[in-house]
């Protein structure tokens, strides 16, 4: 790569607009270099998102640790991973979200993708059982750097789907 100039980010086709906006934003803050840097990202700017907000350290050998894990998430899944690892998370999810962190990290490019999971939802009714419901996600992954080409950080925002559709109620 000769050079210092980056590869354009390309931007991923999104649905939601509010990930259309977090791009924006991401955009804005790059000011013509490969990636902002988490100094750039101003969490009082972010309002908007922080709910459905992740911010993830990029440390050696691959380990990825929530430093920001949005209240949307911890509502969705019933657990708070503030201050843990992706290692903590269920096998297959660990590798779905590990391979696009890395991907990133490769390419400096954001990535978006639809994911459907399956989550346990607390049952409040009499029975303390857990009922299963799966939804699909839009999640945009976005990369930030201290100052080199190195990705240290990423900044990930994700909605369900099902926020989009109206209501049939």
């Amino acid at each position: 790569m000769g050079g210092m100039s980056a590869p354009l980010p390309v931007r991923p086709d999104l649905s939601d607009p509010r990930l259309v906006a977090l791009y924006g934003y991401w955009e804005a803050k790059r000011a013509g270099r490969t990636m902002p840097t988490r100094a750039d990202i101003d969490p009082l700017e972010m309002k908007a998102w922080l709910g459905n907000l992740l911010l993830i350290d990029v440390g050696g050998e691959g380990r990825f640790v929530y430093r920001l894990y949005g209240t949307g998430f911890v509502n969705s899944f019933g657990r708070d991973m503030t201050g843990r690892s992706v290692d903590e998370l269920p096998p297959e999810q660990q590798e779905r979200v590990r391979s696009d962190y890395q991907a990133v990290c490769a390419s400096h490019q954001p990535r978006a993708r639809l994911y459907t999971a399956a989550f346990e939802v607390p049952d409040l009714g009499v029975s303390a059982r857990q009922q299963t419901e799966v939804v699909t996600w839009e999640r945009l992954v976005l990369p930030l750097s201290d100052g080199d080409l190195q990705v240290t950080m990423l900044l990930v925002g994700a909605y369900p789907l099902a926020d989009l559709k109206p209501s049939t109620e």
